[in-house]
C-alpha cells in the first residue's frame, strides 16, 4: 500500500492523465485491472469553456474506488485557483497540476512546461 495524504492506495501503478486516452471507461478498466490510481484528461482552466461537448466529457466521474483525480492546466492563478475549486465540489478528491505537457498548443497559453520557466 502507499499513501498521499489522507488515500492509502493499494499500490504504487498510477494512470497517467493522457488526453484523449485517459477517460472514464478506460480509468474504469485501468482500476478494475489493478491501477492503484487514475488521473482524469487534462482539463483547461477557462472555466468558460467546460460547456463544450468535449469538456463536459472529461468531467465525467469514474465509478471506481480510488480517490477522483482531476488535471488542470492553464497558468492564471486565479482563473487555476477557481478551477480546482470547482472540481472539488463537483467531486475531485485532488487536483494535479500540469506542468509537464509540451504540446504547442498548451506553451502558447504558457501552460504545462511552461510554468517551470519562471518559477
Amino acid at each position: 500500500m502507499i499513501d498521499i495524504g489522507p488515500y492509502k492506495l493499494r499500490n504504487n501503478l498510477f494512470l497517467a492523465p493522457m488526453v484523449g486516452v485517459s477517460d472514464t471507461p478506460f480509468r474504469e478498466i485501468c482500476t478494475e485491472q489493478g491501477a492503484g490510481l487514475t488521473i482524469g484528461e487534462m482539463l483547461t482552466c477557462n472555466t468558460a469553456l467546460w460547456n463544450n461537448k468535449r469538456n463536459r466529457l472529461k468531467q465525467v466521474k469514474p465509478s471506481i474506488s480510488t480517490p477522483q483525480v482531476v488535471q488542470i492546466a492553464g497558468s492564471d492563478p486565479v482563473m487555476m485557483a477557481n478551477a480546482a475549486s470547482l472540481n472539488v465540489i463537483g467531486g475531485a478528491e485532488a487536483i494535479d497540476i500540469n506542468m509537464g505537457c509540451p504540446a504547442k498548443k498548451v506553451l502558447k497559453k504558457s501552460a504545462g512546461s511552461a510554468l517551470l520557466k519562471d518559477p
